[in-house]
């Protein structure tokens, strides 16, 4: 038999090639090579060889019936089969080479698809198909590429079959001496199923030796660390001159060691007489060193041996005490105890001795093997770790574990499972131990109770939604997974499962389902047309108002030899705006940036409608776009009304330049933000000439235009209005464009929003320098009236008759001289001359008239009254008073109920009476800053004509005394207007008072009978 064939029947003895080959070893080295040859390729021919069994012919077909395939399916899974055959090939070459090619291939698609993004999931497409590939290939190569472990195991030193005869030639390359350990290096490795390894001594090709570690497996692999026992083969074996009687008990030991590798033999008294060759050099100790007294007598009278020093000091003394209790009563001794070899650790051993027995039942010796037990030992404590590890792990995983038998009987549940259920495992058993799923809801108990059974029944894998009870009481949604463990033969033997809280997920995805339904109505029923497109810009959603709108959807469209896009465009949007919208909306596509649009858009009657559109692309975590998003908001009433407010403020605008007033208008701080025509022309210059200066373009317009005494008051009380948001109106010089100052009338109101804020001041400028002037003259003619007026009273208070006289007689003078200014102006004025002299007339006739009023008045006559509308009296008086109220700075406001009846009065009294009092209320406003409005109202009372005169000055604080005679609170007042005003009107049967107003002011109040009520 040669080499190789020793080396095929020996598979599960390896020898290390460690230090094996000397230098010069090149037929052993050959040998090997031969050897590895003849493994890989599966016989003893080399694998360049021609294979017998057909390969090639069976590769040539399946690379012809795949390429075929592939190329009548155009797909690539028809590669498969010829790139298998190829793998078959008897040539090693082609194999590897094939696998680097596949291997190289796949980690460029892989590369692709990592760089290029569009041809990402064909690239991984690709790259699936290649590792299928290689990894067929590989599995049909059986080792060519990546060996099996017997196959690499088998390149490091020799193998062959079972130990048997033929183990000889293999052995004899061990050194005789060595040979006795080699052997029982095997049957150890046999017998425990632990490697075992030893050094022994190697021939060399030169028939040298050379030291090399000796291998025995047992055919699998441990999961533990195995130490090698250590040898000194060029110490001799020993054995005890004089067996003592132990003869027998040697020749058992020896016995037991042709079987399971390690013996020894002992006398009754406990001293060795042989021991196993690997026991004494794994321990390095020969028979004197096992049985070197250490003091205390022999060993079975309590002294110790040299074994001791081999033992464990911790196992020493109850082993000890054990041995020698066995050698006093004949007992087996079976014992573990802790071993130290002479690599320094301890290992653990399993020791069985037994006695042998003379004739006459004498122990005549012991005899006893040694297990070293030490990987069972290490895998019992790894697999007690491993238990409790994974008892920690399933009791502390958050998800409730269980498992049953393979009827559906509840085994186990974990601690997770008990803690939030409140239930154990008993519980969850009927009376018959079947499961009863008593912790799921009633409602949900029926259909999971019917699923799991049919699971257990047909072993398919069991999935089940349903609401499980906790602890508490309450009901929480849960998932149940379970997976049955089957055996080799397939058959059922655990079923085990778990059950996951998810009842957050589900409310979550209820709750989002329930967002995505109204977001989903939302989408629909929102006022707006909503649209998707594609990257490409191809639409792919309408919502329904746009459906509804457009009277198509998105599937509806169609275009001969164009796209979708194209085809709405055509349908939809107006011919005028299409161009425009397709630039604008190509610009976006290309450019990612957004789009934004007014157009008319063709609604489903054929109508067009203005519409604003915007979309926003959409883009994923890379920056590319995905889809697009737009809008179509119907703004077509918005438009026509843009346009008709375009229209009118055009019509405004013109309206304001051409209206002949100056027209400005100011920011809600004050500042000047447009200026008329009208008012641009009077100052001379433009609104942004004030720009170029540093001071702003209200005090640019005021120290500019304003006259120097009156810029003070109108910054006081313009400063005022804007604070406080009060309307604004003054008299007051404005310089134009050519250096003169005119009169003008000033008016500002300010413009608020629905909250009330002031947003914006607009202003109108009146040029009344003319009214101004002759205002003026007559209002001197007036005070020179009145002044004549004071005085003729106090000549008629000293006759008691004359009060009233000096009016009329007043006017007379004043008409008179004013018909001499009139008539000595160049050229004369004649006309106002006359108008003057008819006022003089009629003044003259008053005058007569007061006279006789008076007269009558205090001779209680009656003869002057007659039928009077008040109405007509009050319109006199109001226009009479008008110029006096405007020189005061009051606003005068006239309330007179209609369709009066007529009332039975002296029009002269009670016209004196009105002048009175309503000069008294402007003069008693004069200290108001602003806001001076003096009231006259006129309404029916009963059958009373009720008037009253309302002022908001300070008020009055005599009120009881302020109609009595000479009683005045005026600087230089006579004290008998009011007097003779509750004197007139109590003469005509009516009443006079006066009233303090609020928040301030007074109200003079006084009440006339109608005619039909007054009697003589």
């Amino acid at each position: 038999m040669d080499f190789h064939q020793v080396l095929r029947r020996s598979p599960r003895l390896m020898v290390s090639r460690k230090n094996l080959i000397p230098d010069g070893g090149d037929q052993l080295q050959e040998e090997i090579d031969v050897a590895r040859r003849f493994f890989f390729s599966g016989g003893d021919r080399p694998m360049d060889m021609k294979l017998p069994d057909g390969r090639s012919a069976i590769a040539l077909a399946a690379s012809a019936a795949g390429f075929t395939l592939a190329v009548m399916t155009m797909s690539p899974e028809g590669l498969l089969a010829p790139i298998a055959a190829l793998f078959l090939s008897p040539r090693e070459r082609v194999s590897k080479t094939l696998g680097c090619l596949l291997a190289v291939a796949l980690g460029c698609v892989l590369l692709l698809a990592a760089v290029d993004v569009d041809l990402r999931v064909s690239s991984l497409s690709v790259a699936a198909f290649l590792a299928v590939a290689l990894s067929v290939g590989s599995i049909v190569s059986a080792g060519v590429l990546f060996p099996t472990a017997s196959a690499a195991a088998s390149s490091a030193g020799f193998c062959g079959s079972a130990f048997s005869g033929e183990e000889a030639p293999l052995l004899a390359h061990v050194h005789p001496a060595d040979r006795e350990a080699a052997e029982q290096a095997i049957s150890r490795s046999s017998r425990s199923g632990v490697p075992q390894i030893i050094t022994c001594r190697q021939r060399q090709a030169d028939g040298t030796y050379r030291h090399a570690e000796f291998r025995a497996d047992p055919g699998y692999s441990v999961s533990v660390a195995v130490d090698p026992m250590v040898q000194t083969p060029t110490e001799r074996w020993t054995t005890a001159r004089s067996l003592r009687g132990t003869a027998e008990a040697v020749r058992a030991a020896k016995v037991i060691e042709t079987l399971h590798g390690a013996a020894f033999a002992f006398d009754p008294l406990g001293t060795f007489t042989y021991a196993t060759p690997i026991a004494q050099t794994s321990i390095a100790m020969t028979l004197e060193d096992l049985n070197r007294p250490l003091g205390g007598g022999s060993f079975i009278e309590g002294g110790d041996l040299g074994w001791k020093l081999g033992v464990h000091p911790d196992d020493y003394e109850p082993a000890a005490r054990r041995l020698r209790h066995c050698l006093r009563t004949g007992e087996h001794f079976n014992f573990e105890y802790r071993v130290l070899r002479a690599t320094g650790d301890y290992v653990w051993h399993q020791f069985a001795i037994r006695p042998t027995r003379g004739d006459d039942g004498a122990i005549t010796g012991w005899y006893g093997i040694g297990f070293d037990i030490d990987v069972y030992k290490k895998t019992e404590a790894a697999l007690r770790e491993s238990r409790q590890e994974l008892v920690q792990l399933i009791d502390t995983v958050p998800a409730l574990i269980w498992s049953c038998t393979p009827e559906g009987r509840p085994t186990y549940v974990n601690r997770q499972f008990t803690e939030a259920t409140g239930a154990t495992l008993s519980d969850l058993a009927g009376p018959d131990g079947s499961a009863t799923l008593n912790v799921v809801h009633p409602d949900d108990r029926p259909d999971a109770l019917d699923n799991f059974n049919r699971s257990v029944a047909n072993g398919f894998s069991y999935v089940a939604k349903y609401r499980q009870q906790r602890s508490d009481g309450s009901y929480r949604w849960t998932e149940t997974r379970a997976q049955p463990l089957r055996d080799e033969t397939g058959a059922i033997r655990q079923w085990y499962g778990v059950s996951v809280d998810i009842d957050d997920l589900v409310l979550a995805k209820a709750a989002l389902q329930e967002r995505e339904r109204e977001l989903a109505q939302l989408v629909d029923i929102v006022p707006v047309h909503l649209w998707r497109l594609t990257p490409a810009g191809e639409p792919m959603y309408f919502n329904r108002r746009m459906i509804d709108f457009l009277g198509l959807g998105v599937d509806d469209i169609a275009g001969v030899g164009i796209g979708k896009l194209e085809a709405v465009i055509e349908a939809t949007v107006h011919r005028e705006d299409a161009a425009e919208f397709r630039a604008a909306l190509g610009r976006s596509l290309a450019s990612g940036g957004g789009f934004a649009m007014r157009y008319r858009l063709r609604r489903a009657d054929g109508t067009y409608r203005w519409m604003s559109s915007r979309a926003e692309p959409m883009r994923d975590h890379t920056g590319r776009i995905v889809q697009w998003y737009g809008l179509c908001h119907d703004i077509d009433d918005q438009v026509h009304a843009e346009n008709a407010l375009r229209a009118s403020e055009r019509t405004l605008r013109q309206l304001v330049e051409t209206l002949p007033a100056m027209i400005d208008c100011a920011a809600p701080d004050g500042e000047p933000i447009y200026r008329s025509r009208q008012l641009r022309e009077f100052l001379g210059y433009e609104l942004e000439v004030l720009d170029e200066t540093s001071r702003s373009r209200l005090s640019g317009t005021l120290e500019a235009g304003v006259h120097p005494d009156d810029l003070s008051g109108v910054r006081e009380i313009y400063g005022r209005s804007l604070a406080t948001g009060a309307p604004y109106a003054r008299r007051h010089r404005l310089r134009r464009f050519d250096g003169a100052y005119r009169w003008v009338e000033t008016r500002a109101a300010a413009m608020r929003d629905e909250d009330g804020n002031v947003v914006q001041w607009n202003v109108i400028c009146l040029d009344i320098d003319g009214e101004v002037r002759a205002q003026e003259e007559l209002r001197l003619a007036r005070e020179g009236l009145a002044r004549a007026s004071q005085a003729a009273s106090l000549a008629e208070l000293s006759a008691s008759i004359a009060h009233e006289v000096n009016q009329p007689l007043m006017a007379i003078v004043a008409y008179a001289n004013a018909t001499q200014r009139w008539l000595a102006a160049n050229p004369p004025n004649v006309e106002r001359a006359q108008r003057t002299v008819e006022l003089a007339i009629q003044s003259a006739t008053t005058a007569a008239d007061v006279v006789s009023r008076i007269r009558s008045l205090f001779s209680q006559s009656t003869d002057a009254r007659q039928d009077t509308a008040l109405e007509s009296i009050v319109t006199v008086v109001s226009d009479l008073m008008a110029e006096e109220a405007i020189r005061h700075h009051v606003r005068l406001e006239v309330e007179i109920e209609s369709d009066l009846p007529v009332l039975m009065l002296d029009r002269v009294q009670i016209q004196q009476v009105l002048v009175n009092l309503m000069r008294n209320g402007m003069e008693a406003m004069d200290a108001v800053p602003s806001g001076r409005v003096l009231q006259l109202h006129v309404r029916r009372e009963s059958d009373m004509a009720r008037s009253e005169i309302i002022d908001c000055g300070m008020g009055i604080e005599i009120a009881d005394r302020i109609f009595e005679p000479f009683f005045t609170t005026k600087a230089g007042g006579m004290g008998m207007g009011l007097a003779i005003c509750r004197s007139i009107v109590e003469a005509h049967g009516g009443r006079l008072w006066v009233e303090n107003n609020e928040p301030r002011g007074a109200r003079f109040v006084f009440t006339l009978p109608f005619s039909n009520s007054v009697t003589a």
